[in-house]
């Protein structure tokens, strides 16, 4: 749980602020394990509750699609996001809120934004070779003797033709 004490902005008037640092360790938020949370998130009191805006920077521990190898893919989490204050009672339709004790919860929504950070396919990068399809040994560490033109034997007939 990453929280910050919030409650001297429940009763301020609109538009004060709080500037908060955020320095934690290993975190595990939404099944994603995060080496670091590191940045700076500003509360800012408003019309409809507490408005969270900054940037965190961490980093994603994954497996690459192609070598699947681990690697380390750095990631910067931007926030902007109302929290709904704890008088205005619970709602279904909104899933942030400050707690009733003053407290800001943040871990939810960067548990959110870093699923969203991670590609579709990551790679350890761009140019990996991945692994031989044949004999299943990493090409990015070592070439392996496999056949180059393998062909199906259903279709070796079709190369007569040719």
């Amino acid at each position: 749980m990453i929280r910050f004490d919030v409650s001297a902005l429940i009763k301020a008037r609109l538009g004060t602020s709080l500037t908060l640092n955020v320095d934690t360790g290993p975190q595990s938020l939404a099944d994603l394990e995060l080496d670091f949370l590191r940045g700076t998130v500003q509360v800012i009191r408003v019309q409809g509750g507490l408005l969270v805006q900054g940037t965190v920077e961490s980093q994603l521990r994954l497996e690459c699609v192609r070598c699947l190898d681990p690697f380390v893919l750095p990631i910067t989490l931007e926030l902007e996001e109302i929290f709904r204050l704890p008088e205005a009672g619970p709602r279904p339709d909104d899933s942030y809120a400050v707690g009733a004790d003053g407290w800001l919860d943040v871990a939810p929504l960067l548990g959110e934004l870093a699923w969203v950070a991670i590609p579709m396919k990551p790679l350890c990068n761009p140019d990996c070779k991945g692994l031989c399809p044949q004999c299943g040994v990493n090409l990015n560490v070592e070439s392996c003797t496999c056949e180059s033109e393998r062909v199906d034997p259903r279709l070796a007939v079709l190369k007569d033709l040719l």
